[in-house]
């Protein structure tokens, strides 16, 4: 059998990018110890950074003791431009390095986290062969990347760092409500990029940006279910162990009942071991010994049931576009880019304006192949004047906006001026809109021709795409 994607990554490609993040503890040491969440400006008035995450909201689990649908990971992209009549993109680790650090999160709060010491304790079970903590104690993610260090410069004219282990921080003042009924937490972390010469290390610039992780919102109704079945003040084990029986009705497996690491007590599994989840890097799910594994999808079978079901009904009959009933809504509302201010047929535009319902993704067979840029919507299909063009790097994974490239020789990334998937600017959150603010001082997307070209107009407009 091939190797998986995720064995790859934790056995190779963390010999690649562990050579940056050690090489960026040794010369920056003290990056992502700070604790201010402030923008900050632009050092040197010949560079600018743009700095975008992958997505407009990463999910993880509050803990991992039964089940785990995606893990701690984070995708941190930059693009850094040597200003002048002829901007130039820098992609050569001999002239700069590039370092990222979360500035909420650190080693020591992370390991202080109840939900986290989870993650910590079950991992290894989940993901045979990792180790959450490196052996000088700094804590990793499954790609061997830290809470801090160096981005990779990429193919594409970018630099990025995959697989940061950020986690929602603890925060009396955050707006993200704890599903399972602890404190508030802040899902809208803070990425700190900073840009170093190679040759003296002096500080060339430096941005901040969103990094966006949060839970999303299914114990909120599952621990419902458990209480109907007739468990008293229910624990996520409780759901686990009720949603394994209600899961056997219809395929014959109860979950819960699985046990990988032999201790007598189901769990902790992860979905995707048996419900292919392209999310997660691999080509096949990997099963579990005495298990089959399904031909559908995560996606598919998780939406298509939650649509389908008439018992589902009877908790949400409109499930079909309550988006938040799963994705982040409690307090963090994930969507929260330009298009959320905008109307269409006299409705503000929702997720399945673009999307499409969950019924309308069923019956297309969208979910047959999630993550694709087959089956995610595309800005060409409103704006076709200025839509994706002949400058998409065909990852293979996510759609063509994230993966796409434009201006001129399209050399640059469309979200390094027009920001994250569902965070596009100007956003509804303030903090996503510091980043256009700082570069250009106008929260829009980026439209000064200044901020790259010294020979150009100030006023903001629409480049040319």
């Amino acid at each position: 059998m091939k190797k998986s994607w995720l064995s790859f990554v934790i056995v190779c490609m963390a010999v690649m990018v562990g050579m940056a993040y050690a090489d960026s503890d040794r010369h920056h040491q003290n990056e992502g110890t700070a604790t201010s969440t402030s923008s900050s400006s632009t050092t040197s008035s010949n560079y600018v950074v743009f700095a975008t995450n992958d997505l407009g909201m990463h999910c993880a689990c509050p803990g991992a003791d039964t089940f785990l649908l995606l893990p701690p990971f984070n995708t941190l992209r930059a693009q850094v431009i040597r200003r002048g009549d002829d901007p130039e993109v820098i992609t050569d680790p001999n002239q700069i390095t590039v370092t990222y650090s979360i500035l909420e999160n650190t080693d020591a709060s992370l390991k202080a986290d109840p939900y986290f010491q989870s993650w910590i304790n079950n991992s290894p079970k989940i993901f045979p062969g990792f180790q959450p903590i490196r052996a000088d104690g700094r804590i990793q993610g499954l790609t061997g990347a830290t809470l801090s260090g160096n981005m990779v410069p990429m193919p594409g004219g970018y630099w990025e760092v995959a697989g940061i282990p950020a986690y929602p921080a603890l925060d009396p003042n955050g707006v993200m409500i704890d599903p399972l009924g602890g404190p508030n937490r802040n899902p809208y972390l803070t990425g700190q990029i900073k840009v170093y010469s190679k040759s003296n290390g002096a500080l060339l610039t430096q941005v901040n940006t969103v990094v966006p992780v949060a839970f999303g919102g299914c114990c909120s109704c599952h621990l419902r279910v458990a209480q109907d079945y007739g468990r008293v003040n229910p624990t996520p084990r409780d759901s686990f162990e009720v949603m394994g029986m209600l899961h056997a009705r219809s395929s014959g497996i109860d979950f819960s009942k699985i046990d990988p690491d032999g201790d007598g007590i189901g769990g902790p599994i992860r979905c995707s071991r048996c419900h292919l989840d392209p999310a997660m890097g691999e080509s096949v799910p990997p099963g579990y010994a005495g298990y089959p594994t399904s031909k559908y999808t995560f996606s598919d079978v998780v939406h298509r049931f939650h649509v389908q079901s008439a018992a589902v009904q009877v908790y949400d009959p409109n499930i079909a576009n309550n988006c938040y009933d799963c994705h982040p809504g409690n307090g963090v509302n994930c969507y929260r880019d330009t298009h959320r201010t905008k109307t269409i047929n006299g409705h503000n535009i929702w997720c399945s304006d673009c999307h499409g319902d969950l019924n309308q993704r069923v019956a297309s067979g969208q979910l047959l192949k999630p993550w694709s840029d087959q089956t995610l919507p595309t800005c060409s299909k409103c704006h076709s004047n200025t839509g994706e063009g002949e400058g998409y790097l065909n990852t293979g994974l996510f759609g063509k906006f994230l993966n796409s490239r434009g201006h001129k020789d399209h050399k640059i990334l469309c979200s390094s001026c027009h920001g994250e998937p569902h965070a596009l600017y100007p956003s509804t959150l303030a903090k996503d809109n510091a980043e256009p603010m700082t570069i250009q001082g106008d929260p829009r997307a980026v439209g000064k021709c200044s901020v790259c070209h010294t020979d150009r107009s100030s006023s903001w407009g629409m480049p040319p795409h």
